[in-house]
């Protein structure tokens, strides 16, 4: 065995995977401080600082993989690998690069050079030295879809694995997860289980931290139900689609609006016969983690890095048409300056809409849009969105409409059953569980009736808009922020990027 190796080996025990993993800013600093130890000197992996904040403040596009020393790429899992779709999001990153080097005092002179992908690289000054960032997108024939995520759970409820994946094991694992996989997941279709199969089948060969850190967490998220409910069943399919049918039809929303349970934890017998009130459906659910005077449980997986939910079907309900809030054809095909005069239009009558609404200010950011036309397009879809929610209020109400969209990302809409949200980790610990309560709302945060506004940010490098704003909910402060944005055609999207415990 290599001196390396040996030394390596010998402060593995140290590192919570066993092995010190170079995308963990608290691993990489331990090695650091290992290593001056035994060579005397300072070993400086400088550019771990500034991957730390990347991965910090910009989020929303999957997990974030690294590599490269002063040329860093930056690949997200969600962003496709090639495509328009791919071009749209990772322009988008760049813009939010672009916005955080106008933030940030250790970082500045942000430039753009067209080398190192299809869309060029950005170059910025971090504490006095110049990176060159190159961002990429992961998704292609492997990538996992959401079923694949959700029904890796339902495998993993009911497997003996109990201890998280590493290097060592993945591909004996994996092997005998494909071959269980293949006589069908209980609790999932046919489909799921085949789709389960082809993924697994495809990543077989590739332990990299990237894979690892995938299936550890629907791992994570099933040690976390079974916890509490061992031995149990888990549906996705059948009495599942039913039941959200039967919601769907009784409230008028869209099912994971009314419950966003991704699994239920079926305990007892259930029947639908004769119910025609939606809380009667509600009461069939389980009001405690781990309570069982219900026959259900209902279980909203989540990943890690996961967004906190979409808005945009909120705007079905205000609205005859789609092309009410979306793109026209005329709207797709216009020309830069067409754009540009759009804006101001929007901008000018959002400004309008919340000029009189003390809990509001709206705040656009003075200068010269840039001259491109995907960014504008994005800008006019993000705007006209807004503008559309905000014309179905009064002045003084346009507050209740953005809370109103969180609660409806959330699934907080005074009709849902009681609900829990359980966020599977990296490293396959036992998953994280938040309960949302039956029949919740959320409600602008205040204290002793004194607001603090929400804050509309409208800033030249962003080809969206974001909203910054504080809520309640279940008597705790939470922050939020939403990003209102094109999809690269004729869609926008308003989706909830963050929301976090104060």
């Amino acid at each position: 065995m290599d001196p390396i190796t040996k030394y390596l080996n010998s402060i593995a025990y140290k590192f919570p995977k066993g092995y010190p993993d170079m995308n963990n800013n608290q691993d990489v600093l331990l090695l650091e401080s290992l290593l001056s130890g035994v060579l005397g000197k300072s070993i400086i992996l400088e550019n771990q600082e500034l991957i730390s904040l990347i991965k910090s403040n910009i989020k929303g596009y999957g997990d974030l993989e690294t590599s490269g020393r002063d040329t860093i790429k930056l690949t997200f899992s969600d962003i496709p690998n090639r495509g328009g779709k791919s071009d749209s999001m990772r322009g988008e990153v760049y813009d939010e690069i672009k916005t955080l080097v106008d933030q940030e005092e250790s970082l500045s002179d942000y430039r753009k050079e067209a080398e190192g992908s299809s869309l060029g690289r950005a170059i910025v000054k971090f504490n006095g030295k110049d990176y060159r960032l190159v961002v990429k997108g992961a998704s292609n024939d492997s990538t996992s879809d959401t079923d694949v995520k959700e029904a890796l759970v339902s495998l993993f409820y009911v497997v003996s694995i109990d201890s998280p994946f590493n290097k060592e094991n993945y591909e004996s694992r994996v092997n005998q997860l494909i071959e269980i996989s293949e006589k069908g997941i209980p609790g999932e279709s046919s489909t799921s289980s085949n789709k389960v199969v082809t993924y697994l089948s495809s990543t077989v060969d590739d332990n990299k931290a990237g894979n690892i850190a995938f299936i550890n967490q629907p791992l994570s998220s099933a040690l976390a139900i079974k916890d509490v409910y061992p031995g149990q069943k888990l549906i996705r399919t059948g009495l599942f689609d039913s039941i959200r049918s039967k919601a769907q039809s009784l409230t008028g929303l869209p099912a994971d609006k009314w419950c966003p349970g991704d699994l239920y934890v079926q305990l007892g017998d259930v029947s639908l016969t004769g119910d025609d009130n939606i809380e009667l459906i509600n009461d069939l659910f389980n009001d405690e983690w781990g309570g069982d005077s219900k026959p259900l449980t209902a279980v909203s997986l989540k990943q890690a890095d996961a967004q906190g939910g979409k808005a945009k079907a909120l705007l079905n309900k205000y609205s005859a048409a789609k092309s009410d809030y979306n793109l026209t054809k005329d709207e797709i095909n216009l020309d830069n300056q067409g754009y540009i005069d759009g804006i101001k239009i929007l901008r000018d009558n959002i400004s309008k809409l919340v000029g009189g609404n003390p809990n509001i200010e709206y705040n656009i950011e003075s200068g010269d849009l840039k001259d491109e036309t995907r960014f504008l397009r994005g800008k006019y879809a993000a705007l006209k969105s807004i503008e559309f929610l905000f014309r179905q209020f009064n002045t003084d109400e346009v507050d209740e409409a953005i809370v109103s969209l969180v609660g409806f990302a959330l699934s907080l809409t005074g009709v849902n059953p009681t609900f829990f949200k359980v966020t599977g980790q990296k490293s396959g610990a036992l998953g994280k569980v938040d309960k949302f309560e039956r029949g919740q709302n959320i409600i602008l945060f205040n204290v002793d009736g004194d607001y603090e506004p929400i804050q509309i940010e409208d800033t030249l490098p962003f080809g969206g808009l974001k909203i910054n704003f504080k809520i309640e909910k279940g008597g705790q402060p939470y922050a939020v922020s939403i990003n209102a944005r094109n999809n690269g055609n004729t869609q926008g999207t308003l989706e909830v990027q963050k929301i976090k415990k104060i």
